[in-house]
This record gives structure tokens, C-alpha cells and sequence, in this order.
């Protein structure tokens, strides 16, 4: 039997209680933070820096940029909640939402209600007020010069750009930005038609979209759409279809549009238009960050297929979790065969116990790293290719954190990025045996 990352993050948020003291870690994990109480107050400390208390913390908000150098939580001071960022408070509010931060920190904003309406607050300025500001739609694009949320007023759903409300519809989804931040898309639901909605163009009308891709570059997109009984890949004139499913739609970097495709009873993935191989069940590809390499796992019953750039690498008992290096110069997956697991690379296999699924990545320097288990010691570890040690995996520390980010997502997809955000994070705390 399989055992996957999913079933032991739960395993880990089910043995803890509510703890005393909340420790957590900047994405990076080199900086610590801590929430305690002390004489009724909720006290913060962030690395080295003096404990601040308040009334009250918001844990669940606790949000750091990607490159873990900014930090903002909301908190509250008497009948007041507001947002402390990076040490300075921001304007009351009755109560605030989710909060977003530039990748580089330097820029916040966040869903705050005053006066009855929601507002989101950008870099301490009250927007306009709306009714309610959807869950998960606030984002900044990657330059951080830009941001957008879903909001509602009047019974309608409306996409907010740059300050500038549009049109309402009866629901809006998948609010995104595109790769080069000039571009913006939402899935729009009127009646039962569903259109994909890019720089204020509405497309055709369809039964469903379930998920939608912008090009590396550019505003071309491409997206899932059902008609009827069938599932389409649409990009531009072009109709790829009709499946009975869908899913996993990817740009390679090369410009390649993949995506999963099933009839029933079998998958396989189609790429431009032209089907791979059947197989009784797929992995998601997994792609090069640049340049062309690609690749996947097909299952049967008694077999696991590696393709590599459309050829057959490899074919085991059981293989999963194909990851390629960013530049994509290297690639690596996880095998299994009569209870023992392994890490299998272009450069050689390394044997282990157990392997956690959805935890093998590359490091910066190029290294494989991934969690894996000691039977004799009953413990997990972070280990990397090449590296003198290996980190013992904080399951306490690791489970508040799951705790604290899962809350209003989709748990299953977010313990994986967390899972495997956290093994890149601490592989690259670990020394190494290169010069």
C-alpha cells in the first residue's frame, strides 16, 4: 500500500492539540517566530527582534513574502484589528481578511471591513467598499506593481484590477496574472455558460472551464472547457477534443500545451494536439522551468512507465514523483519494488527505507533532496544527493504550519506545495561535501 504525503500530513495535524506556544518559520527557514501567551496578551517575537503584544494575533494570517524578508500579521488592540507590517501598524479596522505581499515585501494589501463594507487596503490606503472581497483572490502579479481581487457588490461578483472594478457577473474564479504580470484572466460564470475572461474580453460560452494556462509569455492562453458531455483543450482557433476528462493543463517552456486526457478507462497525455501513449493512469507531467525537457509516469497494473522528452527512460514495479531540475539538465523519480524505496537520478539510485511521496524537488545548487524514513529509528529526515548530513523533520513545527496555511484552501494541493516547499527550504540549511 501506498503511503502518500497527504496521509501522513494528516497523520501529523491529528496528533497535535492547540499548542501553547505557535512556533513557525519564514519560507526560507532561516528566520523563527513565535506567538505565546503572557498575562493575557498575545506576545510576537521574529528572530532575534523584541516580543511586541497585543490583545489578540491572527495566526492563520501570518503571512511572509517569497523571499522571506517582509512579514505582516493582522492584530488586535481593544475593539480594533489592524496589520502590523514589518513592525509598523497599519489603519483600523473591523475586522480583517486575507493579506498579500509583493514577492519582495515591499508592498501589502490586505481585505479589511469598516463601517459595514470590505475595502482592500493597499500600502495603507482604503480602497472602495464592496459587500464582501472573495477568499483566495487577492494577488499581487510578479513585479508586484500590480494587484487584483474578486469582490461582490450588489449580489454581483466583479474582478477588481488596479483599482478599477469591472463588470458583474453571477461568479468569477481563477483571478491570475499572467507570467510577464501585463496581462490578467478570471473564469466568469453567468447562468450555466462559463467564459474565460482575459484583459476584459470575454471568450465563447461553455458548460464549464475548469482550469486555464497563460503562454510563458504574452497573453495567448490556453483552458479546459466542457461542452455537453465532452472535455476540450481550446487555444485560439484551435479545439483539441472531445475527452470524457481533463486536467493537469501545462505551457512547457518551449511553448509545447500538454494535457491529461482520459476516455473512461484509460489516460495519456496529449501534447499540441497529438495523444501519447494509453495508460491506465497518469501522473501529472513535470517540466524544465526553461528550455524543453519534460516528462511523465504512466501506471498500468503491474507496471510504471518513465517518459523522458517523449521516449521511454525507464519502466519499474512502481515509480512516481518525476521532477526535473529547473535548467532542465537533470531529472529524478521514486521507485519502490518489495517494500524497499529508492531515489532514482540521472547520475545513480539511492536506496532508503521509505521515500514520502510529493516531496523530491532540486535544490539551487542542482542536488535532488526529498523526505525520507529510518525504520530502526522510527524517524523522518530531509536528506540531499551529496550532502554530509540530514535534517530530522520537525513533525510539531511542520504541523502548525499546515495548520496555520490550510486554512480557506484546498488541503491535499496545499499540504503537497507546503510538503515540498519545506524540503527545499531545509535542504538548503544542509551542508554539503562540494568544495
Amino acid at each position: 500500500m501506498r503511503r502518500t504525503a497527504v496521509a501522513l500530513l494528516a497523520l501529523a495535524c491529528a496528533a497535535c492539540g492547540p499548542p501553547s506556544v505557535w512556533r513557525g518559520l519564514s519560507p526560507d527557514h532561516r528566520t523563527a517566530f513565535e506567538v505565546l501567551s503572557s498575562d493575557g496578551r498575545s506576545c510576537v517575537r521574529i528572530g532575534l527582534a523584541p516580543r511586541t503584544c497585543y490583545d489578540a494575533v491572527a495566526l492563520q494570517h501570518f503571512t511572509f513574502s517569497k523571499d522571506s524578508r517582509s512579514v505582516a500579521f493582522p492584530v488586535r488592540e481593544g475593539d480594533e484589528w489592524l496589520v502590523v507590517h514589518d513592525g509598523r501598524p497599519g489603519p483600523a479596522a473591523q475586522a480583517i481578511g486575507a493579506i498579500a505581499l509583493s514577492t519582495d515585501g515591499a508592498r501589502l494589501a490586505y481585505a479589511a471591513l469598516r463601517d459595514g463594507a470590505w475595502h482592500v487596503v493597499l500600502n495603507g490606503a482604503y480602497g472602495e467598499p464592496f459587500d464582501a472581497v472573495f477568499s483566495g483572490s487577492l494577488t499581487f502579479d510578479p513585479s508586484g506593481r500590480r494587484v487584483a481581487f474578486a469582490a461582490e457588490r450588489d449580489g454581483r461578483a466583479v474582478a477588481v484590477i488596479d483599482g478599477r472594478a469591472g463588470p458583474g457577473h453571477d461568479g468569477i474564479g481563477q483571478l491570475t496574472f499572467s507570467p510577464d504580470g501585463w496581462h490578467v484572466a478570471y473564469v466568469a460564470r453567468d447562468g450555466v455558460t462559463a467564459r474565460l475572461v482575459v484583459d476584459g474580453t470575454p471568450g465563447a460560452e461553455h458548460d464549464e472551464i475548469s482550469e486555464f494556462r497563460f503562454a510563458p509569455s504574452g497573453s495567448a492562453t490556453a483552458y479546459l472547457a466542457r461542452d455537453g458531455e465532452g472535455w476540450f483543450m481550446i487555444h485560439g482557433d484551435t479545439r483539441v477534443g472531445p475527452y470524457a476528462t481533463a486536467r493537469a493543463l501545462a505551457y512547457a517552456a518551449g511553448g509545447d500545451i500538454t494535457f491529461v486526457a482520459g476516455d473512461g478507462a484509460t489516460e495519456r497525455v496529449v501534447v499540441n494536439g497529438r495523444p501519447g501513449p494509453a495508460f491506465h493512469s497518469m501522473e501529472a507531467p513535470a517540466f524544465a522551468r526553461s528550455g524543453v525537457a519534460w516528462g511523465y509516469i504512466g501506471h498500468d497494473s503491474t507496471m510504471s512507465t518513465v517518459i523522458l522528452n517523449g521516449e521511454v527512460l525507464d519502466a519499474r514495479e512502481w515509480a512516481s514523483d518525476l521532477v526535473i531540475a529547473p535548467d532542465g539538465s537533470r531529472y529524478a523519480y521514486v521507485a519502490r519494488r518489495d517494500g524497499a524505496a529508492s531515489v532514482v537520478h540521472d547520475r545513480g539510485e539511492a536506496s532508503f527505507d521509505l521515500v514520502v511521496d510529493r516531496t523530491l524537488v532540486f535544490t539551487r545548487g542542482g542536488s535532488w533532496a526529498c523526505l525520507v524514513g529510518d525504520g530502526k529509528r522510527q524517524k523522518l529526515y530531509v536528506v540531499v544527493e551529496d550532502h554530509l548530513t540530514r535534517r530530522e523533520f520537525d513533525w510539531i513545527r511542520f504541523a502548525q504550519v499546515v495548520q496555520g496555511q490550510a486554512a480557506g484552501a484546498t488541503p491535499p494541493d496545499l499540504q503537497t506545495e507546503i510538503l515540498r516547499s519545506w524540503v527545499a527550504a531545509e535542504a538548503e540549511l544542509l551542508p554539503t561535501r562540494r568544495p
